[in-house]
């Protein structure tokens, strides 16, 4: 159309045009203004980076500030992923239970690319990932509980090594970490690997101590390479640490399952090795998706407990009026004359507050392992496209102030009805091992091993802080997973 005369100006039908344009533009500008937008809210990121140098040390502590500020459910950029993130209980069992088949796929990060699959924590979402964690699970669970490898004789022997360890300090201050560490690593390795005499002695339960320790130093210091992969060829030195650390953990596990295949009965399952070896000859596994099923093992059974027994620890020393209540049911049930049992549990209801209220307020696993959307969907109202990194900000709900009221405040009551009884409705407030499709593999035999950790070392310590020490801190060094900062406690025999 010409919109020219011969005079300069703009003819009439010109004008009616320009005019109908900018009303209609206008008109869609406020239509849009007044709409709710379809895609979750979110803070601007930067070129290449997104929203990543906003995160902090604590990115859980971070993304609930921003959950007050943007709602349940707020998107980020995570380097080239597109992200978001899923806060509160509504929001976060829409998206993992009641979505569960949507969101329990994990995103193909570049640092889980060496597992090829075959891990039951990193794998994708598929039918053979639903069998590779029945198999799995009920490998674990066979030898948790086994009369022939019970669970309470293996951490009795912990529970004494870390009596006898705590008496050679002497009522003197001393950090409790490496003992604790020490034993939870123990517990795990003889149900993988079979019960063993002086397993503090075997050169490879040591060596599987050291290169652990290793790999929790590395990663606190952060790992950047799966929202960013193309760093591994600037950060050389580093990418290089990462892999020789998973090709010596791998290794170790390799040389095992050699050793069990060397010795192996079809009639005599000694452990969870020999199971999976059992399962592997029926074709139900294969070497590799044995040794990476090892390490989800190892992930699962191991850090998180130990972490979670320092936490307990500490907050008995911080809180000497609420461990004498500890103490009192543990004289009161348990008495001196033998050592707890799983069946002391049910009659324990105080101790098992103090439990829930410890993993609660500290929150050792505040952010799930990423999941993926493997469609397109609808989560709070909102569309999430297929390929969607979901972080899961299980710490919302530990402190979630409606919920709890004082959840910086550490108070077991809180955990009890008028009867004395566990508040089981509480218990769906907060979820320490996630929930759903994914949700964490050695939950039952933390929940028995700490238990048993905390009733064996009070039966025998009243814990103190040093005399120096006013309070301690709650603050955390963040990797695998939320550890207490070096503290010290003293350990006066009872």
């Amino acid at each position: 159309m010409d919109i020219s005369t011969n005079n300069g100006f703009i003819s009439t039908e010109a004008q009616v045009f320009v005019v109908t344009f900018l009303v209609s533009a206008a008109l869609i500008k406020v239509v849009k203004s007044l709409t709710p937008s379809h895609t979750p809210p979110g803070p601007w990121g930067v070129p290449v980076l997104g929203t990543l140098p906003f995160f902090g040390k604590e990115p859980n502590v971070t993304f609930t500030k921003m959950w007050h500020k943007y709602g349940n459910v707020f998107s980020i950029k995570l380097g080239s992923w597109p992200a978001i993130v899923v806060n509160g209980r509504e929001a976060i069992r829409e998206a993992l239970v009641e979505k569960g088949d949507i969101f329990s796929s994990r995103p193909k990060f570049f640092t889980t690319s060496f597992s090829n699959g075959t891990s039951v924590s990193f794998s994708e979402f598929t039918d053979n990932y639903k069998s590779h964690r029945r198999n799995a699970l009920g490998a674990l669970s066979m030898f948790a509980n086994a009369k022939k490898n019970p669970i309470e004789r293996i951490v009795n022997d912990e529970v004494d090594f870390v009596d006898n360890s705590f008496k050679k300090h002497n009522e003197q201050p001393f950090n409790p970490h490496d003992y604790i560490f020490i034993a939870a690593g123990s517990v795990i390795y003889q149900i993988c690997y079979g019960v063993q005499e002086d397993v503090r002695e075997n050169k490879d339960f040591v060596e599987f101590i050291l290169n652990v320790k290793k790999f929790t130093n590395f990663v606190s210091t952060g790992n950047p390479f799966d929202a960013l992969p193309w760093l591994r060829h600037i950060m050389r030195d580093k990418y290089r640490q990462f892999k020789d650390l998973l090709s010596l953990s791998k290794s170790q596990r390799m040389k095992k399952i050699k050793e069990h295949e060397e010795t192996f009965q079809e009639t005599d399952i000694r452990d969870v090795t020999d199971r999976l070896l059992q399962l592997s000859n029926q074709g139900h596994l294969d070497k590799e998706t044995l040794q990476t099923t090892l390490a989800d093992f190892f992930g699962a059974g191991f850090v998180t407990i130990a972490t979670t027994t320092e936490w307990t620890l500490l907050l008995m020393a911080a809180h000497p009026e609420i461990q004498d209540k500890v103490l009192a049911e543990i004289d009161e049930v348990v008495g001196s004359e033998r050592k707890p049992t799983l069946a002391d549990r049910g009659k324990m209801t105080y101790t098992e507050a103090v439990i829930h209220e410890s993993m609660r307020l500290t929150s050792i696993s505040p952010l799930a392992i990423p999941h993926l959307a493997m469609e397109d969907t609808w989560l709070q109202g909102y569309h999430i496209k297929k390929g969607t990194v979901a972080f899961i900000n299980l710490y919302s709900m530990s402190q979630d102030k409606n919920v709890w009221g004082d959840p910086e405040v550490f108070r077991p009551e809180r955990f009890l009805d008028e009867s004395g009884q566990i508040r089981r409705s509480l218990l769906e407030e907060f979820l320490p091992f996630s929930i759903g499709r994914r949700r964490c593999l050695g939950e039952f035999l933390a929940r028995m091993e700490v238990f048993l950790l905390i009733t064996g070392t009070l039966q025998k310590y009243r814990l103190q802080k040093p005399a120096d020490v006013d309070r301690y801190s709650l603050q955390a060094s963040f990797g695998l997973v939320r550890m207490p900062k070096p503290f010290q406690i003293v350990a006066i025999p009872r």
